[in-house]
């Protein structure tokens, strides 16, 4: 009973913190646009670093290692720029720095694609995958930034916020629910029994 109790708790605490934040950020949407592009600079920064530290270790054509260098530059100063205009710049400038980073993820796409063709020659099947879908991944998300880009940015986190909001509010009421449910049986079957031993 305790260890039930446990879960239902930890549900419904899980969905109260989804529900505040789904809030918060419907109510503060610009504020947490800026939040979600420092996100996106740091791990444009990781993904800079990891390509050129992994350079070293890469057994293919000049031209790939070209490529990647000029991709892990790319995103560490893409990463670098998008942190800071998130942080000090303006509104205006931000919509530019979207941009920029849309141009970095079609690069970065392409050069994943070069890596995927590449890795086909060394018959590297898993790695082929890897780049392949980092690939097509990043053209939806340059696609989708050159299309109005704050504003779809603002609409993706306003359904986002929505969602968090749906999915909190169900993770509270249906374990509530649940435990009255199965307290009224258990009462009702307490009562039917007590009627049947008095018989």
């Amino acid at each position: 009973m305790a260890v039930k109790f446990k879960g239902v708790f930890n549900m419904v605490l899980i969905g109260a913190v989804a529900l505040v934040a789904g809030i918060l950020i419907l109510n503060n949407t610009g504020s947490f646009l800026k939040i979600v592009m420092i996100g996106a600079g740091i791990g444009a920064v990781i993904d800079g670093i990891y390509t050129l530290v992994g350079i070293k270790k890469w057994k293919y054509t000049d031209l790939t290692k070209r490529l990647a260098v000029i991709k892990g530059v790319e995103s560490l100063v893409v990463g670098i720029a998008a942190i800071l205009v998130a942080i000090f710049a303006a509104d205006a400038a931000l919509t530019v720095m979207v941009y920029i980073f849309a141009i970095g993820l079609v690069y970065s796409s392409v050069v994943a694609f070069q890596n995927a063709a590449m890795v086909a020659k060394f018959d590297i099947p898993d790695m082929k995958a890897h780049f392949i879908v980092e690939g097509v991944i990043g053209i939806l998300v340059a696609i989708l930034l050159f299309f109005k880009p704050v504003d779809t940015l603002v609409k993706v986190i306003q359904v986002l916020a929505i969602v968090a909001i749906i999915a909190g509010s169900l993770m509270i009421v249906l374990p509530i629910v649940a435990v009255v449910r199965t307290n009224m049986k258990k009462k009702e079957e307490l009562v039917e029994k007590s009627g049947i031993d008095e018989d």
